[in-house]
């Protein structure tokens, strides 16, 4: 362990510690003289709130991963809130204290109880667009999803609505573009959600690749058998032709820092043929001369507003769909979650996508 790394992590340390008795102190302010006693549970329990995210990783339990993963939400949200308070609180020469901080926790609250309906309500993203690549075929429908993040709060029964809705649409081809499970399979095999995968009912089957979660989990065997089990096909730095109509591509992801080059990819590809490739991260470079459609995902376009202007800057494309060297880019925020089970100013979602060929 570098003496750079362990600079880095006390300053992070620090600054998450600065911020979390910012808030404690304002919270415990809204408290009219409260005793001892009091400020002790109070202190103990907000300090096991804060450090929730690195008990989890040292203890395997499922209530402390939920309490983990809703304390994100608390902790990003609940900063915010504090903040624009005590600027209120400036404002009114310091008056209303405690119906400014009721109405700062009744906005937290409300906006949690917002967030968590537009994850577990997910919507479809029709698009439709034309290719003048040559195939038998003339017209192929694709669903995509990304990010299903399928754990312990992305369950079972979020999952079953995929499985309806992308039914619903009658694919020809569906895509589960990175992050299938949430670090590990274990709550994917303990909820046997192979079960409710088999039930996807497509032309050509259903395919996925590898994201960067799959390897923050360090279970890339396990997800395989368990994609295995679900009749999906993963494909790892792979190309496949289908039923001699086009070419599909499962990139490994980028964490994988000696994957194949696309060009390797490409292989006994001519640019006459259509040639669909799936990348769990979005391209930065846009420049896949040759590629018909390529579908991405990995951003959540930020999942809780504000994260959507860091995602816009860091991605060319972090949310929707452009053409660029005649190249069709999809990105996808994704139809599970990462931490709390909430997402404001996106929604749950899945891609169908009409593609024409020959056109």
């Amino acid at each position: 362990m570098s003496i750079k790394f362990i600079l880095i992590f006390i300053v992070i340390l620090s600054i998450y510690g600065a911020a979390n008795y910012y808030i404690a102190r304002n919270l415990l302010a809204l408290l009219n003289k409260p005793k001892r006693v009091t400020k002790l549970i109070f202190w103990v329990m907000y300090i096991l709130l804060a450090l929730s995210p690195v008990l989890t990783r040292l203890i395997e339990l499922d209530f402390l991963k939920i309490v983990s993963d809703y304390w994100f939400y608390i902790f990003m949200y609940g900063l915010m809130l504090t903040i624009i308070s005590q600027i209120v609180y400036v404002i009114l020469r310091k008056k209303y204290k405690q119906w400014i901080g009721i109405s700062a926790i009744a906005a937290l609250i409300l906006l949690g109880f917002v967030g968590h309906h537009y994850a577990y309500t997910p919507v479809v993203k029709s698009f439709e667009m034309n290719r003048p690549e040559v195939s038998k075929l003339d017209h192929l429908k694709i669903v995509v999803a990304s990010d299903t993040h399928l754990g312990l709060l992305s369950n079972k029964k979020h999952l079953e609505k995929f499985v309806a809705i992308a039914n619903k649409e009658k694919p020809d081809l569906v895509i589960l573009a990175g992050d299938v499970v949430d670090d590990s399979p274990k709550w994917f095999n303990e909820q046997k959600m192979n079960e409710t995968m088999k039930k996807l009912k497509t032309t050509y089957g259903v395919y996925a690749v590898l994201g960067n979660h799959e390897y923050i989990g360090k279970e890339i065997e396990e997800t395989k058998e368990a994609m295995k089990k679900s009749n999906i096909t993963l494909l790892q730095d792979e190309t496949i032709k289908i039923k001699e109509d086009f070419f599909l591509t499962g990139r490994d992801d980028a964490t994988n820092q000696s994957r194949k080059s696309l060009a390797q990819l490409r292989e006994n590809i001519a640019k006459s043929d259509a040639w669909i490739v799936i990348d769990h991260q979005p391209n930065k470079e846009m420049a896949d001369e040759g590629v018909s459609l390529m579908m991405s995902g990995h951003t959540h376009k930020g999942q809780l507003w504000p994260g959507n202007l860091m995602t816009r800057n860091i991605y060319p494309l972090d949310y929707g769909h452009t053409k660029k060297n005649n190249t069709d880019y999809v990105v996808t925020s994704g139809y599970g979650f990462w931490g709390p089970p909430m997402r404001i100013g996106t929604q749950s979602e899945l891609w169908s996508i009409d593609v024409n060929f020959n056109r």
